[in-house]
């Protein structure tokens, strides 16, 4: 007797069953003109379609960014991708009215997106935050992913600071993000900044990311959720290199907030890998790169 095994979909309902008390319903697909409409739960994720490349490219922005920063990529270069850019959960024209965001939400919604189109496999890009959403779906799922593009990507090397932060319990996580985060701290970042305490990146995250309560509640829900999904970035490099993922990763040569050594650390002994230096910031490093995409791609 013979039987044909299909190992991604055995892998992919294994996950399911282990994360079955996260799973909030199906994902209904509504296509309108240049968007997809992802409906997950109470929320729904738009994704904006453009392109007609082989190459299907799932992009993830940073926090506090849109999807639209990507459209600018699917137009230099429209005949290498078919690029859906992702407005992530509380940003661009995406809604989020679950009680968390969790690891498995992202799989979930990349697999959606996936099945709406027809994929058997995707190419993942990220910057920063998106970096380290990618860099997640990737450990979790290499069986979809092609090629993998990592933009000055957080959730590589993290601080102690962090690491403990994270690690406690949500009640402990929830105080502390209260004591730090409030219209007093932004007054606070901007007296240090101006004496030369703090630098340009973190004055310019507080003042940006702490000056309503609408921002300083999507930034708690953050706060709360980078544990969730966290990426291990020696079981993505095992990964990446057991499924033969090509995989770029872009760093600023000025970067305040994203270590060099990060990009060393996941693309030693990975075989199909490659780290490229922009001459940039943090903040300003995608516009540099996408002023080189077609060579640097």
């Amino acid at each position: 007797m013979c039987f044909s095994f299909d190992v991604k979909l055995f892998n992919f309902r294994l996950f399911v069953l282990e994360n079955k008390n996260t799973i909030r319903g199906t994902v209904a697909v509504n296509k309108e003109k240049d968007y997809i409409e992802l409906e997950y739960g109470n929320s729904k994720i738009r994704c904006y379609k453009s392109g007609k490349g082989e190459e299907h490219l799932i992009a993830f922005h940073g926090y506090g960014e849109r999807s639209s920063m990507f459209l600018s990529l699917s137009n230099k270069i429209p005949d290498r991708f078919t690029l859906y850019a992702v407005d992530l959960p509380l940003h661009g024209s995406s809604s989020w009215r679950e009680k968390k965001i969790r690891g498995v939400d992202f799989i979930f919604i990349l697999e959606q997106l996936m099945k709406s189109e027809g994929l058997e496999k995707c190419s993942l890009m990220g910057f920063s935050l998106g970096g380290r959403i990618a860099l997640y779906l990737t450990e979790k799922i290499p069986y979809l992913i092609e090629n993998i593009y990592l933009i000055a990507p957080d959730g590589i090397l993290s601080s102690g600071l962090y690491r403990s932060v994270q690690s406690v319990p949500d009640v402990i996580k929830f105080g502390t993000f209260r004591i730090l985060v409030n219209k007093r701290t932004a007054k606070l970042a901007e007296r240090l900044y101006k004496r030369g305490w703090l630098n340009h990146h973190n004055y310019r995250f507080s003042e940006v990311h702490f000056a309503t309560a609408e921002k300083r509640k999507r930034l708690l829900i953050y706060w709360m959720a980078l544990g969730r999904f966290d990426p291990d970035w020696k079981k993505a490099r095992t990964v990446i290199q057991k499924h033969k993922i090509k995989m770029k990763v872009f760093l600023a040569t000025h970067d305040e907030v994203i270590p060099s050594a990060a990009g060393r650390v996941l693309t030693q002994g990975v075989e199909h890998s490659e780290i490229i230096f922009i001459h940039s910031n943090h903040r300003q490093i995608y516009r540099a790169f996408l002023k080189k995409a077609e060579e640097l791609l």
